[in-house]
């Protein structure tokens, strides 16, 4: 029996030394089906609030008051969050302070249009490179705060 179990074990020992273990290559070919690669649409743009133009009045006082006007709009980026969810458009209300300096201070969002899609957050970092025009009182610039709207909207059709 022993003698048996011994030739055995040779015999396999030999098989498996000698064998040659090969993946058999197999190849598909399905041609029912055509497909056609379309270039992917650019992601949507956001469209800065629109530039008003310089206002000048006179105050109780008789003084001129020159209200806040754009040097540079903000000009946001569509954010990431609303690409992903599939939102192609959005609105946000601003409320910010301009500094005398024409730069912007503290903003917050009064309203987002859908909320939680990142419109408000892009509009706000979007205020870091906008510049306006300070209101000023007969001619000393001095800070203030202006309200006005941020619309993202999807770039137009070629």
């Amino acid at each position: 029996m022993v003698v048996a179990l011994i030739v055995i074990a040779v015999f396999l020992v030999l098989y498996f030394v000698g064998a040659r273990f090969t993946l058999k290559e197999v190849s598909y070919l399905d041609e029912s089906v055509d497909v056609e690669i379309i270039e992917p649409l650019p992601p949507p743009v956001a469209q800065p609030a629109v530039p008003t133009p310089p206002k000048s009045s006179v105050g109780p006082n008789g003084e001129v008051v020159r209200h806040p006007a754009w040097v540079k709009t903000p000009v946001p980026v569509f954010p990431v969050l609303a690409m992903r969810r599939g939102v192609e458009q959005g609105d946000v209300v601003l409320r910010c302070e301009t500094l005398a300096t024409g730069q912007f201070g503290a903003c917050e969002a009064l309203s987002e249009t859908p909320p939680g899609a990142g419109f408000a957050e892009a509009a706000i970092a979007a205020t870091r490179q906008a510049r306006v025009r300070p209101y000023s009182i007969d001619g000393f610039e001095t800070d203030s705060s202006v309200t006005f709207n941020v619309r993202f909207r999807p770039p137009p059709e070629p």
